[in-house]
């Protein structure tokens, strides 16, 4: 009877063995099911307070939109074109025209204490180019 009782203790041994290790991956499943449901939890948190956020954003850039709205209403801008006539070139050799020189011969005579007589280089008429 010692050869079936060391059976009977051999199998006991090996069922709880069994039972063991089922135990053992029962637990890791269990274990591995609330860790996933604890990070379903944290997500859906998350999900939640960025959609609160991303509301906020959305709000503020509407506000932001709908005043650059009433300030683009309210600015006008207003563009004229001028025209320039010139009478007289501007880009030539000469750098200074009839009328400068007369001027320039007139201040020379008067600094050299002649009279106030017109110059020899004064146009007596008028010339084609000035203001009429």
């Amino acid at each position: 009877m010692t050869l079936g009782l060391s059976h009977v203790v051999l199998a006991g041994a090996l069922t709880a063995s069994a039972a063991g290790i089922g135990g053992f991956f029962y637990g890791t499943s269990v274990g591995a099911a609330q860790e996933q449901a604890a990070q379903a939890r944290a997500n859906a948190a998350a999900d939640k307070v960025r959609d609160e956020l991303q509301g906020e954003i959305d709000a503020h850039a509407e506000q932001r939109q709908s005043a650059e709205y009433t300030r683009q209403a309210n600015v006008r801008e207003i563009y004229h074109e001028t025209q320039k006539i010139i009478d007289r070139p501007v880009y030539r050799n000469v750098c200074i025209d009839p009328d400068g020189v007369g001027l320039l011969d007139r201040a020379a005579t008067i600094a050299n204490g002649a009279g106030l007589s017109p110059s020899a280089g004064a146009a007596t008429a008028a010339t084609p180019g000035s203001a009429q």
